[in-house]
């Protein structure tokens, strides 16, 4: 997985694109330099300059959160089924991209895009579990403004806690200083122009001082903008009478022209200009123009509240037929095109290479390449959460890439066949049915489930004879009779443990209709325990806001010893492993290091010290309490010297009472998806559902045990 880095712009018309632009040109130079990188990937909620996976945004998420006009209305649809499907869609499409590259840049949703954007942006990079970089305009900068500055993204750096926040870029700045008495004041005079001047002063003066790392200062330079006609002219969406040619040239001014002209007589040169004017005073305009004392260049003339009709451009024709300049015009009144001309973005001309090569070298000579330098040089970035949607798209992609068969036994249940036939159609894992077919087609028909006629179902009574002998030779110690086999036969669960035992499938998923102990006891009894574990245990994963955890043993054992605990601590991490989840084991208990005492204390310190021993690789701490295994501030006033930092990202549990009631208090209490119990130490996968499982449930069950199974 690439380390995943989001630009989110605090402000509207913030040079966002000449950012992302430039900090890719700067960082491949650096990733040359160190040669240890892979090609930069390029996603942008705004605009398409490199970005081959815009059509998504075009297609399923912008036409959706641009219709949205009110707040309430937007909190609705935030939670409805459709724009979660469309940022699941989403959200694949970047993970899918991510595991090609090393580094992927995603440039947010801009103010001027969506009134919504700063929450779009806040659920993309809490999902995709991106680290952040603040892009904020400082056109107006004071030493008391750079401090409600940062004041303001320490805000967010809380808001955005599930984040790596990296720093701020700060564009634009000293364009529009004018204050006396202040130490900026040197940047105005020439010989403080050069950047090494600049960056020498700024450094001492704020850089450091920074509680929120500066990354970079641009600051403004007009010779870089550079706006075409042509582009205000498909902006407004104008019309033109082609006076003159419509020659792409660079617009350095927008005059108003009213009644009142005689500010422009100090004007002798507006070639590069564009007047609006109103249609209903175009005579005042062209006699002031025809004036014998008044000789003005005009670059091109913008009329409003004009029809399309014939007859209206004969007359324009014939007003304007000494006046050389292009002419436009549109409907629209020009209060409404000065509000349109404010959203107007000084976006780069794609088609001129040159231009953003000038930009791209002008804005990269401007980061901080201390940090950057530092930045890159990690060879390695572990990132110690996990988001609820990327646990989800590694499980589906693990789980379609294993391409194994698991068998669910109770197919009568509606929740099983809807689960199944989700999981057929996304290609989740290849299900087989035990049941009989009439039936299982025909509750199918009754409830509106399309289930596939390609989907395998096994009729149990005409292969149940099949799998006696092997019942009984498995069964030999307890003395069990052919007669007391069939009848255990009867039984779909034991008899889909048998098949997966032959393996003719690769796991078993099932409880949905049934308790735990009648999907275990079969496990256990006829697929027996993994020779290298010496018991069978159970994990959760809990699916939490911002992050993914795992709960152990929460279903299977009653008080463990420690020595069992060690055990269950040793099977999590390596479930955790095939997850792609680096296990960070917090051994819970009341009390945190040698604050408290007695046999629970002391049953979860020596298993503790045990897994120290069998397993050194592994991070863990124990006996600690769970508020110092997940907050890394109480963790520094409990246990300052654990291992875990408060990052744990796996809880074993002293006792079943205690797991089992910390797992459903959190998960009902939240509401949130828990996946499991996914049972650890059997030799082949057997996966027990809740009786109150939904369908979200058990597709993730199946999606489990089909990674599981690999």
């Amino acid at each position: 997985m690439s380390r995943i880095i989001m630009l989110v712009p605090l402000e509207n018309n913030i040079g966002l694109t000449s950012i992302s632009l430039s900090l890719i040109y700067f960082l491949k130079k650096q990733a040359i330099i160190n040669n240890s990188f892979k090609p930069f990937f390029y996603f942008s909620l705004k605009s398409n300059f490199l970005d081959s996976t815009q059509f998504i945004i075009k297609k399923y998420f912008s036409k959706f959160v641009h219709t949205l006009d009110d707040q309430n209305l937007f909190k609705q649809k935030m939670h409805s089924y459709k724009y979660l499907s469309l940022s699941d869609q989403i959200f694949k499409e970047c993970y899918s991209k991510s595991l090609l590259y090393e580094v992927f840049l995603i440039e947010g949703m801009n103010y001027i895009e969506n009134q919504y954007s700063f929450q779009i942006n806040y659920d993309l990079s809490k999902n995709l579990d991106s680290e952040i970089i603040f892009i904020s305009n400082l056109k107006k900068l004071s030493l008391n403004s750079m401090k409600e500055k940062e004041k303001e993204i320490e805000i967010l750096c809380k808001l955005y806690k599930h984040s790596n926040v990296l720093g701020v870029i700060y564009n634009n700045i000293f364009s529009s200083f004018r204050e006396k008495n202040n130490f900026f004041d040197k940047l105005l005079c020439p010989k403080y122009t050069q950047k090494c001047k600049i960056y020498k002063i700024f450094k001492k003066n704020y850089f450091k001082k920074s509680s929120v790392p500066i990354l970079s200062c641009i600051p403004w330079n007009n010779k870089l903008v550079k706006i075409s006609i042509i582009d205000v002219f498909n902006f407004l969406n104008l019309n033109a009478l082609y006076k003159k040619p419509i020659n792409n040239w660079i617009l350095k001014e927008v005059v108003l022209f009213e009644t009142n002209c005689w500010s422009l007589l100090s004007k002798n040169n507006l070639s590069f200009s564009l007047i609006i004017l109103n249609i209903n005073i175009i005579d005042v305009f062209i006699n002031f123009f025809n004036s014998k004392n008044i000789k003005i260049c005009i670059g091109g003339i913008l009329l409003t509240e004009v029809s399309k009709s014939k007859e209206t451009k004969n007359f324009l024709f014939k007003k304007f037929k000494n006046i050389c300049a292009t002419i436009f015009f549109t409907k629209k009144n020009t209060m409404d095109i000065f509000e349109k001309l404010k959203s107007f973005t000084f976006n780069i001309n794609m088609k001129s290479k040159s231009s953003i090569h000038k930009i791209q070298k002008y804005f990269s000579s401007f980061f901080y390449h201390d940090f950057f330098r530092n930045f890159f040089i990690k060879k390695k970035y572990n990132n110690l959460k996990y988001s609820p949607k990327k646990f989800c798209f590694f499980l589906e992609k693990l789980s379609k890439n294993s391409k194994k068969r698991i068998i669910l036994p109770e197919s009568y249940d509606t929740r099983i066949l809807k689960a199944v036939s989700i999981c057929h159609e996304s290609r989740v894992a290849k299900c087989v049915l035990l049941g009989q077919p009439e039936t299982i087609y025909r509750i199918s028909e009754e409830q509106g489930i399309n289930l596939n006629r390609e989907i395998e179902i096994l009729n149990p009574d005409l292969i149940r004879y099949k799998y006696i002998s092997r019942l009984i030779e498995i069964r030999k110690n307890k003395g069990i009779s052919k007669y007391s086999a069939i009848n255990q036969l009867k039984n779909n669960t034991i008899l889909a443990t048998l098949i997966l035992e032959s393996g003719r499938v690769d796991g078993l998923v099932a409880g949905a209709s049934n308790t735990t102990a009648d999907t275990i006891r079969p496990a256990l009894q006829l697929i027996k325990t993994n020779p290298v574990y010496s018991l069978v245990s159970s994990i959760f994963f809990m699916l939490l806001p911002n992050q993914v955890v795992i709960y152990g043993d929460c279903a299977i054992n009653i008080n463990p010893t420690s020595e069992e605990l060690a055990e269950i601590a040793i099977q999590s991490a390596n479930s955790a492993k095939i997850f792609n989840i680096e296990p960070r084991i917090a051994m819970l208990s009341y009390s945190t290091g040698y604050s408290g005492n007695g046999d629970q204390v002391e049953k979860v310190r020596k298993a503790t010290d045990i897994v120290k021993i069998k397993r050194p690789d592994l991070i863990i701490d124990g006996p600690i309490q769970y508020d110092a295994a997940i907050s890394n501030t109480v963790s520094k006033l409990k246990s300052p010297n654990s291992p875990i930092l408060g990052s744990a990202n796996i809880f074993i549990f002293p006792d079943l009472n205690s797991g089992n009631i910390t797992y459903k208090a959190v998960q009902r209490s939240s509401e949130l998806i828990s996946i499991g119990p996914m049972l650890q130490g059997l030799r082949k996968p057997v996966n027990d559902l809740s009786r109150g499982a939904s369908v979200q449930d058990i597709i993730y069950t199946i999606a489990l045990t089909s990674a599981q199974s690999v």
